[in-house]
């Protein structure tokens, strides 16, 4: 039998960092002036095999271009460090127009548009153990973040689904970089802490479509976050483990999920049609990244686990009160493939008693049997193949527990929205 054997220009292209490699000498030639430039392209082929509101595929897909200047190399500026990016968001979502559901099926669904991303300065001081940055800031680029959980396709393994339903535009994350001021403080290699302090609202109350609106005085939405790395004596980092524990507070209103601004239960006869605002709201957070075994002879192969909870106590403000993941990830686990990474992750997003209470007063006032909200989960199963530095293949399956948080089916009176199956590829390329 013969063998099959790449040509030499394959195997080359194959080992590029990015697709156009040096861009003919530019990139070297930027490098050298403090100048990087990064543009990558994600795309999800995606559709629901059965459950959901309805069947169907979906495509979505984000183009990023990003520049960092390190302004010490460019202009003499010490410390200094210049970064912006931008989004052109393609497709439309499987969650939005197929299920319903609060756990987005991917972490680059949104609304296509074109918008700038980050845009920010940040200053290094006393040996890069203080850096301060202000500018547009993700805060999901920044907090809540499990290194291991950033193999899973669906959004709530970045920005906790329970951060995104409970705040105003869904908070400082993808894609809405929002005004902000951040502090880093890393004394050594083990501990770090960090603190930002954005807008309160990074939609600016619907006025900040392309991201160039820069919104400020919607009150604020101030994060913290302390974390402690413990690296073995003589490890790599693949063999560190992280454990983080952080608190927000935003100063917005939020409307009650059941009083109604005259006191009555909303949806009964006496309720006024807007329900009460309640002033501010908060929740706490932790994680752990953990090492769990490495493969004999290696230092980059092995089994990694995640488990964050977060948890608001103002349940009469908060869609989802508490919610937790957990999740395994196996790198390279076929001989040969020593860059795949193989992972299954799970997520549990409790709603709130006051909707369950009030679906529940509802349904005694009318007679009648409507859904009465209780919870979403997610199952993710992926894999991730390495084809090359700039290439990286992964499909995934998951599978959504109770959509909507067992809300009615629009399509559907006085049913829920069937559990749905979801099967998909991402391609990320990076040019």
């Amino acid at each position: 039998m013969t063998s099959f054997t790449l040509p030499p220009s394959a195997k080359a292209l194959l080992a590029q960092d990015q697709l156009f490699g040096d861009w003919g000498g530019l990139r070297t030639l930027l490098a050298d002036k403090g100048i990087t430039f990064n543009i990558t392209q994600t795309m999800d082929i995606l559709g629901n095999l059965n459950g959901g509101t309805r069947q169907g595929g979906a495509y979505d897909a984000a183009f990023e271009p990003e520049m960092t200047i390190d302004l010490d190399t460019f202009m003499g500026w010490k410390g200094g460090t210049f970064y912006a990016a931008g989004y052109v968001i393609q497709g439309h979502g499987l969650s939005t127009y197929y299920l319903d559901n609060i756990l987005t099926i991917t972490s680059i669904e949104a609304d296509p548009q074109v918008r700038l991303g980050e845009i920010w300065l940040q200053q290094s001081l006393f040996d890069g153990k203080l850096k301060l940055k202000v500018g547009q800031i993700l805060g999901d680029q920044n907090f809540t973040i499990s290194d291991t959980a950033g193999l899973f396709i669906n959004s709530t393994f970045g920005w906790p689904g329970s951060f995104a339903v409970d705040q105003p535009g869904g908070g400082p994350a993808y894609p809405m970089a929002t005004p902000g001021v951040q502090i880093i403080i890393q004394p050594d290699d083990a501990w770090l802490f960090q603190a930002a302090i954005f807008n309160g609202n990074p939609t600016g109350n619907g006025k900040n479509e392309n991201g160039l609106a820069f919104p400020i005085g919607n009150g604020y939405f101030a994060i913290a976050e302390l974390a402690y790395t413990y690296t073995p004596e003589g490890a790599q980092e693949f063999q560190s483990s992280t454990y983080k524990f952080g608190a927000y507070y935003d100063s917005e209103e939020f409307d009650n999920l059941n009083i109604s601004e005259n006191g009555w239960p909303l949806g009964t006869p006496k309720a006024s049609s807007d329900p009460m605002k309640e002033k501010g709201n908060y929740a706490i957070y932790g994680i752990i990244d953990q090492a769990l075994w490495t493969e004999p002879g290696t230092t980059d192969q092995g089994l990694r686990g995640f488990s964050r909870f977060t948890f608001g106590p103002q349940q009469n403000r908060n869609q989802v009160n508490w919610y937790f993941d957990v999740g395994l990830a196996y790198t390279g686990p076929l001989p040969g493939r020593d860059q795949d990474v193989f992972g299954v992750a799970f997520a549990y997003a409790n709603i709130s008693p006051s909707l369950a209470k009030n679906a529940r007063i509802n349904n005694l006032l009318s007679n009648a049997h409507d859904p009465v909200p209780n919870y979403e989960a997610a199952l993710e199963i992926t894999y991730q193949a390495a084809v090359a530095p700039w290439l990286s293949v992964q499909p995934f399956f998951q599978y959504i527990f109770h959509p909507g948080g067992n809300i009615a089916n629009p399509l559907k009176p006085n049913s829920t929205i069937p559990d749905a199956a979801v099967v998909g590829t991402r391609v990320a390329m990076t040019f």
